[in-house]
């Protein structure tokens, strides 16, 4: 039988290279049969070690598996065991990946060409952490390629709807690329590129009467919450709204006020986390205790270390002085920590 005689050859490898045995197959008329022989030869299991190690076999098979012409374009289930084939080697979550010679940049050239567009950046962010590879300004150049290519698909989406979660790996994956882009020289701006993704949303939404109005909110929303709040707020300063491509009713306040928001709101979180205060520290820990700090109004407002529960406080106090904390506008500090504390400048 052919698996018999497979495994013959397998057993063969490497005094018989696998060029004879495709040799044999084509003039066999057999196609399909070089294509069996090396699925078993480098079988994430039971192929050979040695193998797996050669790039260029690794490299053929996996064209192979994932080319559009081959039976598995046919047949969903023959499909379906190539791609896992190929995830046996292209993906790092994969425990058989370790086993092969893997070619970084032509794996996440095969996994944008399948729509693989996760398994692409997560090689992507392999590539930039890996020295050799990060070295190399052409890599990095066709990695910016793949990258537009996977953000033009995010706009688009699918059936009219952006694909946001797919937008908000991309807008992430600005932020780790650009250090590594700026210490190698390449030109990279992410204000620029973020421009670019309004853009390209603007353009969908003039051209595709199928896509969906709220599909510019949505980008501007998934920027706020994934970009630096710098970049965020610099991409938001220089957008300009042009109300005669869209058919939304949004005025450009409801579309920028609730992103400026966010993107302060971030901001000024992330200073407080890198910034060294007691009374920061104080806030933070009532914040996650869920206690507010006492302010005791003898020592001059300063605030003291003890704590009460906020919530058990208030239902106390809400009867004796249900109709001064009305007027007063509430307690200041259930304010502070729950971070609606409005200042009037």
């Amino acid at each position: 039988s052919n698996i018999d005689f497979i495994a013959l050859l397998v057993n063969a490898y490497p005094d018989l290279q696998p060029w004879c045995v495709q040799e044999a197959a084509a003039s066999g008329g057999d196609g399909g049969f070089y294509m069996e022989y090396l699925s078993s030869l480098l079988h994430h299991e039971d192929g050979n070690d040695a193998a797996k190690r050669d790039g260029a076999l690794v490299k053929e098979w996996c064209s192979m598996l994932c080319s559009p012409d081959s039976e598995a374009a046919a047949d969903r289930s023959i499909a379906q065991t190539y791609r896992q084939s190929f995830f046996c080697v292209a993906s790092r979550e994969n425990a058989s990946s370790l086993f092969y010679h893997r070619n970084l940049p032509f794996l996440m050239d095969i996994s944008v060409q399948i729509s693989e567009f996760g398994l692409a950046l997560s090689l992507a962010n392999e590539i930039i952490s890996n020295p050799r590879c990060c070295r190399d300004k052409q890599v990095l150049q066709y990695v910016l390629k793949h990258l537009c290519t996977i953000s033009d698909k995010a706009i688009k989406g699918n059936e009219g709807e952006i694909n946001t979660v797919l937008l908000a790996q991309v807008i992430s994956f600005f932020i780790v690329i650009s250090p590594c882009m700026q210490k190698h020289n390449c030109e990279f701006d992410d204000v620029a590129e973020l421009s670019k993704l309004l853009e390209k949303c603007r353009i969908e939404m003039k051209n595709n009467p199928q896509y969906s109005p709220g599909n510019l909110d949505a980008c501007i929303t998934t920027i706020s919450e994934n970009a630096s709040p710098a970049q965020s707020l610099q991409v938001l300063s220089q957008w300009e709204y042009d109300d005669t491509s869209t058919t939304s009713r949004s005025s450009p306040s409801s579309l920028i006020f609730p992103a400026l928001h966010t993107s302060l709101i971030r901001g000024a979180r992330e200073g407080a986390r890198n910034e060294l205060s007691g009374s920061l520290l104080r806030i933070q820990r009532a914040r996650e205790e869920g206690r507010r700090p006492i302010v005791a109004d003898n020592f001059g407002g300063m605030i003291s270390s003890s704590y009460w529960n906020a919530y058990t406080e208030e239902e106390l106090q809400a009867g004796d002085h249900g109709g001064e904390e009305e007027a007063s506008g509430g307690f200041l500090w259930s304010s502070v920590i729950d971070g609606t504390l409005v200042i009037a400048k």
